[in-house]
């Protein structure tokens, strides 16, 4: 059996649903280990002679601080949130740890306008940059934790077979991604890391980075890849090399039909912008829009 063939049997993904959450806030700081029943009961006592709101008592008796009432009230309303120091995730995935900062409501900005303008007819999309270091990574990363935290089952894709982060943002291994299903050495189901937190959300790492990535992306199963990834998710987002560095980036933008340029503020020249734009006019694709990144 051929690879294209391996990755055509697995089009066929069960996707995760979340397990339901009892909305009672108490509950939910239960579970997380926050409260007892015994405090539970305190701050019961208390509502039943005061008249105030059960967070409210549980900040009154010093049994939990402000933060765990904004964490506990994300997961009531399925927008979970992480605390750093409590998961292997980068500090660069700011949409996961600060969602209420300037820069997650930037990130939430560029959703509604990708919703808007793109993914409401089409499902992929690939992250480009001019140039290494331009910022690629950590907007494909935290535009899908965005489009996660909004219910959309979404795919991000590291296809940067040059300098690949997504493992690393992520804190996953990279024994198996891509590569390895372009190759047939693993399934499309198998190679995905769904990331607990994040019920919506799935990565493609990148795998053991190949000596020809150029060749290997230019293989018929990369599009059935991208055919498979469209079939079980919402929104599926392509991380890729950097397009003046190297010629990875017009064959995957030319399946995705469709990329999204990331800046660097004070780094990304405009003749290497214009450039961009004159290499991906033979791949037919849709230039959706630019972000600038600090």
């Amino acid at each position: 059996m051929s690879a294209e063939e391996r990755v055509v049997e697995s089009a066929q993904r069960q996707v995760r649903t979340p397990e339901p959450l009892d909305m009672h806030i108490g509950q939910v700081l239960l579970r997380a280990g926050k409260l007892t029943e015994s405090d539970i009961k305190r701050i019961v006592t208390m509502q039943s002679t005061r008249e105030v709101r059960f967070g409210d008592a549980a900040l009154s008796l010093g049994m939990v601080d402000r933060r765990d009432i904004q964490q506990a009230l994300s997961l009531q309303f399925a927008y979970p949130y992480l605390r750093t120091g409590e998961s292997p995730l980068s500090d660069e995935l700011m949409t996961a740890y600060q969602p209420f900062s300037a820069q997650a409501e930037a990130m939430r900005k560029l959703r509604t306008e990708l919703s808007m303008r793109w993914f409401g007819k089409h499902k992929t999309l690939a992250i480009v940059s001019a140039r290494e270091a331009e910022g690629a990574s950590a907007v494909a990363s935290n535009l899908a934790i965005a489009f996660a935290q909004s219910g959309e089952r979404t795919l991000l894709i590291d296809a940067n077979f040059r300098t690949p982060r997504q493992h690393e943002l992520f804190g996953l291994a990279a024994e198996s991604g891509l590569s390895t299903v372009l190759v047939g050495r693993s399934s499309f189901d198998d190679a995905l890391s769904p990331i607990d937190l994040f019920d919506n959300l799935s990565i493609l790492c990148s795998g053991p980075i190949p000596p020809n990535p150029q060749e290997l992306l230019a293989r018929v199963s990369f599009s059935y890849v991208m055919e498979t990834a469209s079939e079980a998710f919402d929104i599926v987002l392509v991380d890729t090399p950097p397009l003046l560095e190297y010629a990875d980036a017009q064959t995957i933008v030319a399946r995705t039909g469709g990329c999204l340029l990331a800046m660097r503020r004070h780094a990304t020249r405009v003749a290497d912008v214009e450039q961009a734009r004159v290499l991906l006019a033979p791949a037919a694709a849709t230039l959706v829009g630019t972000v600038l990144c600090s």
